[in-house]
């Protein structure tokens, strides 16, 4: 029996200045998942971004506008295709501005 376990590999800072260089958290390695979702809070716990969206890409604006430097948390959350189990992931993310 052969079973395959997905390691994510996510940043834990971006600076969206278009440099190309970390400038989104990226979660495609989950796209091979079900119901993915990811939702951002703020240091106090007010959700910032929420997202269902399959571009599985964030760039730290909110309606176009970026969020100001900080520490943020996320959660995201999948289902497993083989065996249908809810899985949740958290961390922290620091966003890092010019601003």
């Amino acid at each position: 029996m052969t079973k395959e376990f997905l390691v994510l590999n996510l940043v834990n800072a971006i600076t969206p200045n278009g440099d190309g260089l970390n400038d989104v958290l990226n979660y495609s390695d989950l796209k091979i998942k079900q119901n993915v979702s990811i939702e951002v809070a703020d240091r106090y716990g007010a959700s910032v971004y929420k997202s269902t969206d399959k571009n599985y890409v964030w760039d730290g604006k909110v309606n176009g506008r970026s969020l100001p430097t900080g520490t943020y948390w996320y959660v995201i959350t999948w289902i497993e295709p083989d065996t249908k189990l809810p899985v949740s992931y958290s961390g922290w993310l620091l966003i890092k501005n010019r601003d």
